[in-house]
């Protein structure tokens, strides 16, 4: 059995790497793979927790999916030419929030101490400073991917870490990138001078955001 030793530092190099990589138009030896297109499926016989007040949870329900969309939810539902997911024993519920996130710094997760002087604001802020847009989007994607396998599909990203329109602009790029489109999304920016923007509420999608009035 061969033992590998990970560390944070080798991850980040290995990361930059890439970047570099990419920055130069080279490919890499193996191609991303692309996401399955979204079908037509149902999950039989599942427990499902609607979070509805006048349904509640249901036993022994299904859930009908089509183009990426709930279309019908109750038991034994008539669903012709749908896939079929065994849910039995399983858990369908509608996807987490996350109130409160600076996506920004996933990168930087473990790197502050316990001590004052090491502590998370004095890390962020020193870190902070020498940060790229590039490292924005590739801490907010780190981030929607992490959201995405943890099952949240809305999140309230406190970015305070926008030093320019490019910064602000890499940061929406994340999630997109990382195929967390359309992820719900409230952002709140801190710009250098520490005035906050103005919140924009709406969807990810194309490595944009479409801005609701709040």
């Amino acid at each position: 059995m061969i033992a590998h030793r990970f560390s944070r530092r080798g991850i980040l190099r290995g990361s930059a790497s890439l970047a570099a990589l990419a920055a130069s138009g080279q490919s890499p030896a193996a191609p991303a793979q692309r996401l399955p297109q979204r079908g037509h499926f149902v999950i039989r016989n599942a427990f499902v927790m609607t979070m509805e007040r006048d349904t509640g949870d249901i036993a022994g329900c299904d859930v009908q999916v089509r183009d990426g969309a709930i279309v019908a939810v109750g038991p034994k539902l008539n669903a012709q030419g749908a896939a079929t997911i065994a849910g039995d024993g399983m858990i369908v519920l509608p996807g987490l929030v996350e109130t409160h996130w600076h996506m920004w710094n996933t990168l930087l997760r473990s790197m502050s101490g316990d001590k004052q002087e090491t502590g998370y604001f004095r890390t962020t802020a020193m870190l902070g400073q020498k940060c790229e847009p590039s490292d924005m989007y590739q801490g907010t994607r780190l981030a929607a991917a992490e959201a995405i396998n943890s099952g949240i599909t809305f999140v309230h990203d406190w970015c305070h870490n926008i030093r320019g329109f490019d910064y602000a602009e890499a940061d929406l790029r994340g999630p997109a990138s990382a195929r967390a489109s359309p992820m719900g999304a409230r952002r709140v920016w801190r710009t250098r001078q520490g005035s906050i923007s103005p919140t924009s509420s709406g969807c990810i999608a194309s490595g944009r955001a479409t801005p609701a009035m709040t």
